[in-house]
């Protein structure tokens, strides 16, 4: 299944229960429809096959996980067609490739 943005280009792809982007880099997980990265902390939410800024309760950390094997390219898809809803809220696929900042002391 193919991860889209908001602007309806796919960004990625889910494997399992692992977000990977187009390159095959494991980026993160899904649990539920929570997004985490794989360093535990969370990303975003899962909505309509983007990963977006949609707080819908606390979010919170998880443990840090084992990143799986990365795996081959895959092809991109053709652009979805961008539709209302899908814009509703801010994209948040970027947040997979950050690390979590640092907590201020």
């Amino acid at each position: 299944m193919y991860v889209f943005s908001t602007a309806g280009e796919a960004v990625g792809f889910v494997f399992g229960s692992f977000i990977f982007d187009l390159e095959g880099m494991p980026l993160g997980r899904l649990l539920g429809s929570r997004v985490h990265r794989m360093d535990g902390s969370y990303a975003g939410e899962w909505f309509h096959q983007m990963v977006v800024d949609r707080r819908t309760a606390a979010p919170r950390a998880i443990s840090p996980m084992t990143s799986p094997a990365s795996l081959d390219p895959v092809v991109r898809c053709p652009p979805r067609r961008p539709a209302i809803e899908h814009g509703r809220y801010p994209d948040a696929f970027v947040r997979l490739y950050e690390a979590e900042p640092l907590a201020a002391e």
